[in-house]
């Protein structure tokens, strides 16, 4: 996948990712179709199939791991299995395959393709989010999206934020970087809103800093300084 150098982000936040598995799992039962069994997409869709069972009253919940992307934006050489499934727990069921986002489809196809193949009574696929631009659409969608943007789930808040952070500290020459400085640099780059990114996810960037320093991307200098660490 061809990403923008200076990508947009969409910081969200968990009461609205639950409003999202909410709509999706009146539109299933809407439908009137009857899942047995869920099989969540490994790592983004664990949050809403697990909110999904509760909402349809579902026991049987399945990870399946399958491997897009390499990082915050990063795409790797395509979705591949990494933990393949029992099949015993698909076979002559009603599936529902689940993901936080289609930005490609790709993932969803090739989770729908393996799953086929273990003889299930009927696969239906869910997507917190879908882009227009994707090569497949859902069965169901919490929202739809008609402008790309990287979106930063909360349930990888923290993997992204540092990265992304980490990427416009790169990218100006500035030898230390104040609060101010790195809010700027989010917006300039990102399109990261600092009013925002506080309303979605408030106070949470002294943490990302702070889990950046951990992880010797920055170093702190006092007095709201900080300096990038250059590998």
């Amino acid at each position: 996948m061809s990403l923008p150098e200076n990508f947009k982000c969409v910081i969200t936040n968990w009461d609205y990712i639950y409003r999202l598995c909410r709509k999706i799992a009146m539109d299933v039962r809407s439908s009137g179709y009857k899942p047995d069994v869920i099989v969540a997409l490994a790592r983004g869709g664990w949050f809403a199939g697990r909110v999904l069972c509760d909402f349809l009253n579902l026991s049987d919940l399945i990870s399946l791991k399958i491997e897009h992307y390499t990082g915050t934006a990063s795409a790797g050489s395509g979705p591949k299995i990494r933990y393949p499934v029992d099949e015993n727990m698909v076979k002559g069921k009603n599936v529902l395959i689940v993901d936080d986002i289609s930005d490609t489809g790709k993932s969803m196809m090739f989770a729908r393709e393996y799953i086929s193949k273990y003889s299930p009574r009927e696969v239906r696929t869910a997507t917190l989010q879908h882009l227009t631009c994707s090569q497949m659409k859902a069965d169901y969608v919490g929202e739809l999206l008609d402008e790309w943007a990287w979106v930063v789930f909360p349930w990888n808040f923290m993997e992204d934020m540092c990265d992304v952070t980490n990427q416009v500290m790169t990218k100006d020459s500035l030898k230390v970087w104040t609060m101010e400085d790195i809010k700027m640099g989010l917006k300039k780059y990102h399109q990261i809103e600092p009013t925002y990114f506080e309303i979605s996810q408030p106070g949470r960037l002294v943490e990302v800093l702070a889990e950046m320093e951990y992880r010797g991307l920055i170093r702190s200098l006092g007095e709201g300084v900080w300096e990038p660490v250059r590998h």
